[in-house]
């Protein structure tokens, strides 16, 4: 029986071992997968923050593209608008000059009897003018001359 109880001893140290070699084996298995994942998880977070600062800059360089395309479009939109007021005021001064000339004209026209009706008379529409029968000339004039009505 002492033999059947060393082989069970010897059997026992023999399972314990070989339990803690898997044991070991196991754990450097572990530790080594273990390694790995961390380094392709550590890769692909590399990898993400990559691609999210890629992202990131594209979206910054559309968003000023975007605020850039606004501005130049606000600007254009100011210049247009400036440039007809600017054509707009020029051209009212011209008008105005313009209306001050002809109202001076007009002026100058009633003084030297621009109030004279003219009309066309006659078969052969000759140029005749509304006369004041009122109104007579002095005598010595040797024409039988008219003062035109509104003179």
């Amino acid at each position: 029986m002492s033999k059947i109880l060393s082989l069970a001893q010897d059997f026992e140290k023999k399972s314990k071992q070989q339990a803690h070699d898997t044991e070991q084996r196991l754990k450097s298995e572990f530790e080594r997968h273990e390694t790995f994942i961390e380094q392709a998880l550590r890769s692909s977070e590399q990898k993400i923050k990559g691609d999210i600062r890629d992202q990131n800059q594209r979206l910054s360089a559309l968003v000023l593209k975007s605020w850039l395309w606004i501005v130049l479009s606000a600007v254009l939109v100011l210049v247009a608008c400036s440039s007809v007021i600017w054509w707009q005021g020029k051209t009212i001064l011209e008008n105005q000059l313009e209306i001050s000339q002809q109202s001076k004209t007009l002026e100058d026209l009633k003084s030297k009897g621009g109030k004279i009706q003219m009309s066309t008379c006659g078969d052969q529409e000759q140029l005749c003018i509304k006369i004041d029968l009122r109104r007579k000339v002095t005598a010595g004039t040797v024409y039988p001359w008219r003062i035109p009505e509104g003179y």
